[in-house]
């Protein structure tokens, strides 16, 4: 067996150690264990001599000696800060969902199962009439959204809609907005606004001198979601070169185009490569639906902020509690999850045929999790009575 095939057979991982002078220390090695013991008996890293106690305080399988060393450096560059972030992990987010993460829904997330380390409204479109309406004010209420950590969204192409938004929005207590650049809606697009503002670059380096212009460094601050382009993933670096012009305090990117929509694979290879060239603080979304997942992306990509997720947390409200090792969604905690929401948006619509259409947007999503034969999911979505649906 060749020296390469021996590697792949026992296999590597990447380690972190916490010295007793709370320096952070980052190795590889086959055999985590027996090396911690060396670094311990002072036969291992020089660094590591005379810092005791030693604490294994993060480990990564790597799936061969070449990954192990590629993951060692790219762990060796990063800060402090977002060392310690990487063995925490990355936080998990609530992608915005319109018709369905509204307040209402994101209270009833948060009190049943947690695991949601901060959410995002559905997007608000600030237009030149200089104020929120009466749905969007409702939603951004800080009453409404108590105990969450919330960040409003904005949709717009227009730096001073933008500006007299994120000032309202600074006005009512939030210290954090993000500018929507994934939407892939036509009506949207065909705007120039959500991913339509991609195909316009220069317009939108002209938007965020604007914006960052207008904001002193004391005011709120501005993440960006975006997509990789309109037509094809090589757009995107040109549009990477422009967000790092900007202080931009997270970048979230889905690694589609507008024209994946939501049903094409993921483009994880051009993720990857972005990761490697951007040096703005870094989050990603698209397609995690079990805790594995979530957890190779992470290790994947070592010193993500975020793991932003949409449709895999409608499907599983316990998600996030299981990615961080807690145990998954109980039938009871369902059912007063369900009945809670439901006689919610009873109250809110003063209609239990409006509260069952929302309903039914959420289940769209968990019959695939919950593993319901169809005949059932059947009755389900064809349900037009709230008796019958109940």
């Amino acid at each position: 067996m060749s020296a390469e095939a021996m590697d792949k057979e026992i296999g590597w991982s990447l380690y972190i150690l916490r010295c007793g002078d709370g320096s952070l220390y980052t190795g590889i090695a086959q055999d985590v264990r027996r090396r911690l013991e060396q670094h311990r008996a002072g036969k291992g890293a020089k660094y590591t001599r005379g810092r005791g106690p030693l604490e294994l305080v993060y480990q990564q399988p790597c799936p061969d000696h070449s990954a192990a060393l590629r993951q060692e450096a790219a762990v060796k560059k990063l800060s402090r800060q977002q060392k310690m972030q990487l063995i925490s992990g990355p936080r998990i987010d609530l992608a915005p969902m319109e018709g369905i993460t509204g307040c209402l829904y994101r209270q009833a997330q948060a009190r049943f199962f947690g695991g949601v380390d901060r959410y995002y409204t559905p997007f608000l479109s600030p237009g030149q009439k200089g104020a929120f309406n009466k749905k969007e004010l409702a939603e951004i209420s800080p009453e409404r959204n108590r105990g969450i950590d919330l960040v409003p969204q904005l949709l717009t192409c227009r730096a001073e809609d933008f500006l007299w938004a994120a000032r309202q929005l600074e006005q009512l207590g939030y210290r954090r907005v993000n500018l929507n650049l994934g939407c892939p809606s036509g009506t949207v697009t065909a705007k120039g606004k959500g991913a339509g503002f991609l195909s316009f670059p220069d317009r939108l380096d002209q938007f965020l001198d604007q914006v960052f212009s207008g904001l002193s460094e004391n005011h709120i601050e501005i993440s960006v979601k975006t997509r990789l382009g309109m037509k094809d993933p090589a757009e995107f670096f040109p549009l990477l070169e422009i967000f790092q012009k900007y202080p931009i305090a997270e970048l979230i990117i889905h690694p589609r185009v507008r024209q994946d929509f939501y049903k094409e694979p993921v483009r994880w290879p051009v993720f990857e490569q972005a990761a490697f060239q951007c040096t703005l603080p870094l989050s990603y979304n698209g397609d995690l639906t079990t805790p594995e997942q979530c957890r190779q992306v992470a290790g994947r990509v070592p010193g993500l902020r975020a793991l932003m997720i949409g449709r895999g947390l409608i499907a599983n409200p316990a998600l996030g509690r299981q990615y961080r090792g807690g145990p998954a969604a109980s039938a009871q905690e369902l059912r007063q999850f369900h009945h809670w929401l439901y006689e919610q948006y009873c109250q809110a619509f003063q209609s239990q045929k409006n509260a069952l259409c929302r309903m039914k947007e959420i289940w769209r999503c968990m019959l695939p999790f919950l593993g319901c034969d169809e005949k059932t999911a059947k009755k389900l979505r064809k349900a037009t009575q709230p008796s019958d649906y109940l």
